[in-house]
C-alpha cells in the first residue's frame, strides 16, 4: 500500500487558520470590555449563543445529518462539562475575578506584586 506524501496547506486552510486565530484572540478583548457590565454567567451564555448561531447556520447550509438519539446524552454531557464550565471560568478570569478555591495572592505573578 502506498501512502501519498502530505500536501502543503492551501489558501483555504491558511485563511481558515487566520480567521480562527483572529476571532479567538479578539474574544478576550471583548470579554474584558464586556466584563464591566456583565457577570461571568451572562458572558458565557452570550459566547455560547453566538457559537450556536454560527455553527447552526453552517450545519443548515451544509445540510449535515442530525445526531442519532443515542448520541444526544453524550453531546449534552460534553456541552455541560466542557463548554459551560470552560466559558464561565474563562469569563470570570478575564473579568479579573478568581476561580473558586484560588486565593487572591496566587492569581498574580511575583513581578506584579
Amino acid at each position: 500500500m502506498r501512502i501519498a506524501p502530505p500536501r502543503p496547506p492551501g489558501t483555504k486552510t491558511a485563511a481558515a487558520v487566520a480567521v480562527t486565530v483572529t476571532l479567538w484572540a479578539s474574544a478576550f478583548v471583548g470579554i474584558r470590555a464586556a466584563g464591566a457590565s456583565f457577570g461571568a454567567g451572562p458572558l458565557a451564555l452570550g459566547r455560547l449563543l453566538v457559537g450556536c448561531l454560527v455553527l447552526g447556520t453552517l450545519v443548515l447550509l451544509r445540510r449535515e445529518p442530525f445526531p442519532e438519539r443515542a448520541e444526544l446524552p453524550l453531546i449534552g454531557v460534553c456541552g455541560v462539562l466542557w463548554f459551560a464550565l470552560y466559558n464561565v471560568a474563562c469569563a470570570r478570569v478575564r473579568r479579573g475575578g478568581d476561580l473558586p478555591g484560588r486565593r487572591r495572592d496566587q492569581s498574580h505573578s511575583r513581578a506584579e506584586r
